[in-house]
């Protein structure tokens, strides 16, 4: 019995000893070494950071409000470090920290104090692998700072808002120290560091500068050049009381972009301009000469390098005039109030007229408002045109005064039916110029009116059949008579193009009328419905009405028969 409790105990306690070697051994495998901790007094109150390499280990509670406070922005989902932050705190107040904390493992400690207004003082040591870094500050050593929690809670909310306003504008905001590197900066500028190709991992304080500082003078544009882009910037310095600088740089690229496009419209405008050949001069509100184009110079003969100085309007039209190249004035007060009334007529866009010079020349001077009351003078050389125009017209003029000095009738019709001209003696013979008439419907209205004042003829309706058949004949003629007696004979000619001229002439022998063949004598055409009255008898009535072919009239049948020794025809 006793063996058997004997064996049961060491059976127990084997397998407790077993379970407690097991655990130990796990225990050595997969727990973490326990970090040495540093105790930190609960009534600390400098700020203690303790880090082994870039971990944060402990800190005081002071150091832990600083860091709260402290906003560091870094790429989109990356966390900042507690020793980016601190940092960043750091930065501003001791610019050569990062080099100190570099060499801190080698020279064992540092001390250093700001010497700015706010007096902070750092002491660094390095031991058993670790940095511990004291904040203190000197003046306050033994002072206690009291605030109420109304104003701490109003300070935490504007610290909120600021941090909310410089993390969300698009204006690249960045400081820099007394040694030229930036020791803080908002989400914008990171944003664009990034886009610049620095990794994230690299972002390290002090931050690069993405700008040449000695190319970004105070209020000066800046570009940065991306992979994908150029960044324009519109830049503006503050200084610090400490040596430090505030920057800001506004992106201004569309205002980049609507200047390079302006630009190179007005460009585009200049070489259109340089290539017009009408002279071109456009003044301002006060009438100084801003743009003029070369044509201005090869018309008028004015020298280049004046018209570079912006003369006036007026000292551009005196010159001018001693050039010879204005209408010359009887009296010199004369020519000024002109010139006055000029200038006020173009202002309106009233002004248009043409210049004769003495050197037989002719310039059309157009003057046309601008906004903002500008002025344009435009200078055309229409000398050709003009002496084109009135040899034309001294043609015309001349082929008229033939035409009138022909005794017979003469009108023309267009291919359309249009009247385009006629003689003194047409319109004397049928009391009408339809050349003169506005409402004059052509070779229509003409018809009618010969049609009533005329004897009953087949000729109007082959004179419509010949003007609506250009290729059919060439020439057709007719007789007629006027209700007065007169007899008339007509001729229609086709002319190149496919008008029609239509000559009246008057038959001095009354005889020659009986003979006339197309005289409508025949009861055929006697019997044709003339319901209508002729003076509104149109083309197509005297087509309806008159036949197009000369109607012949029945002859009786003939028979022979003998009567005697003769014969007689009935």
């Amino acid at each position: 019995m006793e063996q058997a409790i004997l064996l049961g105990f060491s059976i127990v306690v084997s397998s407790t000893l077993v379970i407690l070697g097991v655990l130990m051994i796990y225990n050595g495998l997969f727990s973490t070494p326990r970090r040495t901790q540093v105790a930190i007094p609960s009534g600390e109150a400098d700020a203690v950071f303790i880090f082994r390499d870039e971990d944060l280990v402990d800190c005081s509670d002071r150091a832990r409000q600083i860091l709260d406070l402290v906003a560091t922005p870094l790429a989109e989902g990356r966390k900042a470090r507690p020793l980016d932050k601190l940092i960043a705190f750091l930065l501003p107040r001791f610019p050569t920290i990062v080099q100190d904390l570099k060499e801190l493992a080698k020279n064992g400690s540092i001390e250093l104090t700001t010497q700015g207004p706010e007096k902070l003082a750092l002491h660094a040591r390095f031991r058993n692998g670790m940095t511990h870094i004291r904040l203190s500050e000197p003046e306050m050593e033994g002072k206690l700072l009291a605030i109420d929690r109304l104003s701490y809670d109003a300070m935490q909310s504007e610290l909120q808002l600021l941090r909310e306003v410089m993390g969300n504008t698009a204006v690249l905001v960045w400081k820099l120290s007394a040694e030229a590197d930036v020791v803080w900066a908002n989400a914008a500028y990171i944003a664009h560091l990034q886009d610049s190709g620095v990794r994230s991992r690299d972002l390290r304080w002090p931050l690069p500068n993405l700008f040449d500082d000695t190319a970004a003078p105070q209020d000066a544009r800046l570009s940065l050049d991306l992979p994908q882009k150029t960044c324009w910037f519109s830049h503006h310095e503050v200084a610090m009381p400490d040596g430090s600088a505030l920057h800001f740089a506004t992106p201004i690229d569309a205002s980049v972009r609507s200047e390079a496009a302006r630009r190179e419209t007005l460009q585009t405008l200049t070489r259109i301009f340089a290539s017009l050949p009408i002279g071109l001069a456009l003044f301002d509100a006060d009438r100084k000469l801003q743009v003029f184009n070369p044509a201005l110079v090869y018309l008028t003969g004015l020298d280049p390098l004046f018209l570079a100085t912006r003369p006036s309007f007026e000292q551009v039209l005196f010159t001018l005039r001693e050039l010879r190249m204005l209408p010359e004035p009887k009296d010199f007060h004369n020519w000024r109030r002109e010139i006055i009334e000029m200038e006020k007529a173009a202002e309106t866009g009233e002004y248009s007229e043409e210049w004769c010079l003495d050197t037989g020349r002719t310039y059309h001077i157009s003057g046309r408002p601008q906004p903002n009351g500008a002025l344009a003078l435009f200078i055309d050389d229409v000398t050709s045109e003009t002496t084109m125009t009135r040899s034309f017209r001294a043609e015309i003029e001349t082929a008229q005064n033939v035409l009138d000095s022909v005794a017979e009738g003469v009108v023309a019709f267009s291919l359309s039916g249009q009247t385009v001209l006629s003689n003194s003696g047409y319109r004397a013979m049928w009391g009408s110029d339809p050349c003169t008439d506005a409402a004059d419907q052509g070779l229509s209205q003409a018809l009618a009116l010969w049609a009533s004042r005329c004897e009953a003829t087949t000729m109007w309706a082959r004179l419509a059949e010949f003007a609506a058949n250009p290729g059919k004949d060439t020439r057709i003629t007719g007789t007629t008579a006027l209700k007065t007696g007169v007899p008339l004979t007509i001729t229609a000619q086709r002319l190149v193009g496919g008008g029609v001229t239509v000559l009246f002439r008057r038959i001095e022998h009354h005889g020659t009328l009986e003979r006339a063949r197309d005289i409508a004598q025949s009861e055929p055409f006697k019997q044709v419905d003339r319901s209508l009255p002729p003076q509104s008898m149109s083309v197509d009535d005297i087509r309806s009405t008159a036949p197009l072919a000369l109607p012949k009239t029945p002859r009786r049948p003939r028979s022979a028969r003998h009567v005697g020794s003769r014969v007689r025809v009935s």
